[in-house]
């Protein structure tokens, strides 16, 4: 069996491939100049979460005040012992973070 206009089959125009591999062209940027005289609709109100982040330091610092206390006891009464495991497992994390 023999296909005639094979050369036909499968063909596909310049223009056509362009327009799916091309990836789209970036909008043009604009001028800082012309950014900074427009006004902005878009605004954050961060006032009303700082009753809400004081709220939370408090706690934290009760919290932390408690725990520094236990381990005080601890330490003195010679209870307190190291996790070495979890010692070194910090240390080798703070030095890969650049701490």
């Amino acid at each position: 069996m023999r296909i005639s206009g094979q050369d036909n089959v499968n063909t596909i125009s310049k223009s056509q491939t362009e327009q799916v591999f091309d990836s789209p062209k970036p909008a043009p940027r604009t001028d800082r100049a012309t950014e900074s005289t427009e006004t902005s609709a878009d605004q954050i109100d961060l006032q009303s979460q700082s009753g809400l982040l004081s709220q939370a330091q408090t706690a934290s610092s009760s919290d932390r005040a408690a725990q520094i206390e236990q381990l005080r006891a601890l330490y003195q009464s010679g209870q307190y012992e190291v996790d070495s495991e979890a010692l070194s497992q910090s240390i080798v994390a703070g030095t890969l973070n650049g701490y």
